[in-house]
């Protein structure tokens, strides 16, 4: 700012230039923190004018709001007190510019009282350099401050102002300073500073840092530092440097101090007795480098600089003489012949060497060789070596770094690696990528990353979405589907980051992937189960009562029709009992096939469980639509089944529910198809019925099931059939177990799971337990009188019995009129009974204390706690067969058959396992101590006439002899 001496005459004037010429900003406030002085360094500091702030609060001007309260409590806290902890100090806080950009400020604010008013006066410094440097030397301080500790040469660094921002342990020695933590206000400006000679103090502009701080490096500059206190004085050799930052903005200097004080002191010593030339060559002991000179012709050493005792240890009368590299075990990277012969043809040689000092340390050094030539003859050559021992160590560490990395990268075959330039095409290649993609990195490296990609995934812009994805967050994850040089998919997680440059431009990208397909197909295949059927592959009940759902909206908005046809198969009962489980799931296999294959495309088969599925056929705006599907389905059905040789005859009810005929919902359509298939399986079976309002009346048709089934048992069309349990001890039969039988019809055979239910709910189910009960009891004793004398009959009960007292009451009296003792008959009672009727444990305890055996069927089905066992006490367990099919292959089903045997033997109770159809289901059970089996593997169920010719002529008392695993020779027969 220029001004003349008649401006400076009125004191107002003076007093504004001196403001606006000032390096801070200068604010004045009045006693309410109004703004009342505003100079000009404030309106470039923060963006307001004088004219726009004069009479405006500080708060609402400068300090952003989350401060304003702090602010004025303290201002109100000092007018009432006069007390307050910041003013006239130097304080850091945040302030607020006009554009809303956040600055951090160092204030100091003074109090001035002019009569009866108080005026503060505030200087304010913008320190967003000073702190941007203070951050940059922070960011770096974990990465330096070791190398720093550890450095000889002090190291000193300064903000734009000098201050201190940074002083290495070295330079806390060197010029007597406190560490910045300690004292965080030093200047650069209090370091007493000389010329060489000593006497002159340098001018401050001409200092190193002052220098530094206007953008100049400054290399070899020798100074004298000289403490007051102590009188000591140090010479040093001064490097500076400016400090930028990322935009190349000035933001501070750093200076750094090789103490050379015993080296002039050496030079000074032996400047009073050497020669002249001796004069010339001690200047080259300044340097730092080891420098000698050798004779051209014999390698012999005849000058060594204080440089080279340093780096080689060797002091100089014990080097001169010697032949320098024999002396230092020198590594050539070339012949010595090669090297000399350069040295002499062009004068000049240089590269890096190997040498060996005095305590055996390998040093590197880059090597200058200047040959000096005397009337055209080689005399001898100078050597100057420059220790690069560090620069070469993290040369090849960083090598080694990437060479790991690169390994590394090759190693991780279960990764795809690659990285691509900004542009997206792919610059490398690992060996997880060529395993992942087929494609070898000559083939890969060259093509844009978008060919890896979907060609939807093209199309929708997912290459370059996600690039500019992990430009804006710095990563960009993704899980989709890749494609593989021959056009296949694999499921992929991946992760794309950004790779930039030390100048922040960016260099390219890293994509890392990993094939997930397996996982992928495991979580589709889980997801799958959960929706169908694990034997026949059709969608299960939780998948059907969605798409019924998602039906009945269609054909509500669209007032198209629909069917459901619920499917029971016939006889299926009979298959298993006769064949076996396994041909049992081979014939609700093929009947799946026969269903898919008489569908439309448009039309959904479930199964439901057991032997029932379901169709919904989507349109049947066609009349005989759906009679046309029944008609189609039973005969399709009905059909002859050739399973493992087995010629395989049954049959299909289907029942029929129409929308919106016949029902307003799915839940009430479902019903009346069901109520339909009812119809059908008691009107004749391998048939089809439609569902008619008269089926509704459930009364009505409860009490024509009721009729049927006593008019059944008045017709003794039921009879039992009779099933061995074996001892797998004694290999003896110990109990028969009487299972109910209905024949319908001359030519068809009822199994109990398709009348019990309905038996159940009419009640009948008494009246045919009691007569199944007296007659199973007459049989045995029948058996008895024969001369089998220890077997034992078994009889299933229902919970509906145990509800009607006179059954309970019933049981004892049956015994004495047949005359069987009480420990002949075992009463088999259903897991699931247990835990949902609770109150026939008493009635069951009733019993047991006459002398009746009491088994809990079907046992870990139901939901028995382990403490009723402890007070509810029965004689034996019995496996439930759906624990039994799949042993010993099934590792779940095996633990489970271990844990209940095991419970069995602590209760001291005895456990059978039902359903037992091979020999390793029998081995199985032998080896973990199951005292009894039943199952095909003995005998299907079969008539008294039946069995009582096999016990009577098999002799099944007879004990193999064989291992306990190989069923008895009869037992083979009889299976």
């Amino acid at each position: 700012m220029k001004f003349s001496s008649e401006d400076i005459q009125q004191p107002e004037q003076l007093h504004r230039l001196i403001l606006d010429g000032a390096l801070d900003s200068f604010i004045a406030l009045d006693e309410q923190g109004r703004i009342i002085e505003w100079s000009a360094e404030a309106e470039k500091t923060f963006g307001w004018i004088a004219q726009e702030v004069l009479g405006r609060p500080l708060p609402e001007t400068i300090i952003p709001q989350r401060y304003q309260a702090a602010h004025n409590a303290g201002l109100k806290h000092y007018l009432n007190t006069g007390e307050h902890n910041t003013l006239g100090k130097r304080i850091e806080l945040i302030a607020r510019r006009k554009d809303g950009m956040e600055i951090p400020v160092e204030l100091m604010v003074t109090p001035i009282s002019t009569g009866n008013k108080i005026i503060f006066s505030g200087s304010v410094r913008d320190i967003s350099q000073r702190k941007a440097l203070e951050e940059a030397v922070q960011r770096q301080a974990n990465i330096t401050t070791a190398i720093l500790d550890s450095m000889a040469d002090a190291v000193v660094v300064a903000d734009l102002s000098e201050r201190l921002i940074m002083v290495n342990p070295a330079a806390q020695r060197l010029l007597k300073v406190k560490p910045v933590e300690l004292e965080p206000n030093q200047s650069f400006r209090s370091f007493a500073l000389f010329q060489p000679d000593g006497e002159l103090e340098w001018p401050e502009s001409q200092r190193p840092m002052s220098r530094a701080l206007r953008g100049e490096r400054i290399d070899g500059m020798i100074v004298l530092i000289r403490h007051d206190a102590s009188g000591e004085t140090i010479w040093a050799d001064v490097n500076a440097t400016p400090l930028l930052n990322g935009d190349g903005a000035l933001m501070g200097g750093a200076v750094m101090f090789h103490d050379i004080t015993e080296l002039r002191q050496r030079e000074a010593a032996a400047t009073l007795h050497v020669q002249p030339l001796q004069e010339q060559v001690s200047l080259l002991d300044l340097t730092r480098d080891a420098i000698f000179v050798c004779n051209a012709v014999d390698d012999v050493i005849t000058y060594w600089n204080l440089g080279a005792e340093r780096l080689y240890k060797f002091r100089r009368e014990e080097a001169i003489g010697q032949i320098a590299h024999t002396l230092l075990k020198t590594r050539f990277p070339l012949p010595i012949e090669e090297i000399q012969a350069i040295t002499f043809e062009a004068g000049y040689w240089e590269g890096e060497l190997v040498h060996t000092t005095r305590d055996g340390q390998e040093v590197t050094v880059f090597s200058q060789w200047v040959l000096d030539i005397h009337d055209g003859c080689p005399l001898r050559y100078l050597e100057t070596n420059t220790d690069i021992t560090h620069r070469v160590q993290s040369e090849h560490a960083f090598k080694q770094s990437q060479e790991n990395y690169r390994l590394l990268v090759e190693a991780a075959t279960e990764y795809a690696i690659m990285t691509m330039d900004p542009q997206g095409m792919i610059t490398s290649w690992n060996s997880g990528a060529e395993k992942a993609l087929d494609l070898s990195p000559r083939e890969a490296i060259g093509q844009h990353v978008s060919a890896i990609f979907t060609t939807e995934d093209r199309k929708i812009g997912e290459p370059t979405r996600e690039m500019g994805e992990a430009l804006t967050t710095g990563r960009s994850e993704d899980d989709r589907w890749h494609l593989r040089r021959d056009g296949s998919r694999f499921w992929a997680t991946g992760v794309v980051t950004p790779l930039w440059n030390e100048d922040a431009t960016l260099r390219g990208f890293v994509k890392i992937m990993r094939d997930e397909t397996a996982q992928r197909m495991q979580e589709e295949g889980t997801r799958f189960l959960a929706n169908h059927d694990a034997l026949t592959g059709l969608p299960n009940r939780v998948s059907f009562s969605n798409q019924l759902h998602n039906a009945f909206a269609l054909s509500e908005r669209n007032h198209i029709p629909l069917a459901v046809l619920l499917l029971d198969l016939d006889r299926f009962k009979n298959v298993n009992d006769t064949f076996g489980h396994h041909t049992g799931d081979l014939l609700l296999k093929e009947v799946a096939l026969r269903i898919m294959s008489s569908i439309r495309e448009t039309d959904f088969v479930a199964r439901l469980g057991g032997d029932e599925f379901v169709v919904i056929q989507s349109d049947v705006s066609q009349p005989d639509a759906a009679e046309t599907l029944a008609r189609k389905l039973v005969h399709q059905l009905g059909e002859p089944y050739f399973l493992d040789a087995n010629e395989v005859l049954i049959g299909a009810s289907i029942g029929i529910g129409l929308y919106p005929g016949d029902a307003k919902n799915s839940v009430e359509l479902l019903k009346r198809a069901d109520l339909a298939l009812y119809r059908a399986k008691h009107g004749g079976r391998n048939n089809y019925r439609f569902y008619t309002t008269d089926l509704a009346s459930e009364p009505a048709s409860k009490k024509d099931q009721a009729q049927m089934l006593r008019k059944a048992l008045q017709n003794h069309e039921f009879e039992l059939y009779y099933q061995p349990q074996i001892d797998l001890i004694s290999w003896k039969i110990s109990t028969v177990e009487a299972l109910l039988r209905w024949h319908a019809t001359e030519f068809e055979l009822v199994l109990p799971n398709e009348f019990l239910e309905m038996a159940e709910e009419t009640g009948v189910i008494v009246e045919i337990g009691e007569w199944a009960l007296r007659q199973a009891c007459q049989q045995v004793k029948k058996w008895q009188a024969q001369g089998l004398s220890d077997l034992r009959i078994s009889v299933n009960c229902s919970a509906r019995q145990f509800s009607d007292p006179k059954f309970v009451a019933t049981i004892p009296s049956i015994l004495d009129d047949v005359g069987l003792a009480p420990a002949c008959l075992e009463l088999e009672v259903s897991e699931s009974m247990l835990a949902r009727r609770p109150e026939i444990k008493d009635q069951l305890s009733e019993l047991r204390a006459l002398g009746i055996r009491v088994t809990i069927d079907q046992f870990g089905t139901g939901n028995t706690a382990l403490v009723e066992l402890k007070d509810f006490e029965v004689d034996a367990l019995k496996i439930d067969k759906a624990f039994v099919q799949h042993l010993p292959h099934r590792r779940e089903d095996s633990a489970i058959a271990s844990a209940i045997i095991s419970l069995a033997h602590n209760l001291g109770i005895s456990v059978a396992a039902g359903g037992v159809e091979t020999a390793e289901q029998l081995a199985y059970l032998k080896s973990q101590d199951c005292t009894n089996a039943q199952g095909f593997i003995f005998s299907p169920p079969v008539t008294a006439e039946k069995f009582g010719e096999l016990m009577m002529n098999g002799n099944w008392s007879r004990i193999n002899r064989a291992p306990p695993f190989n069923m008895p020779d009869t037992f083979k027969n009889l299976h």
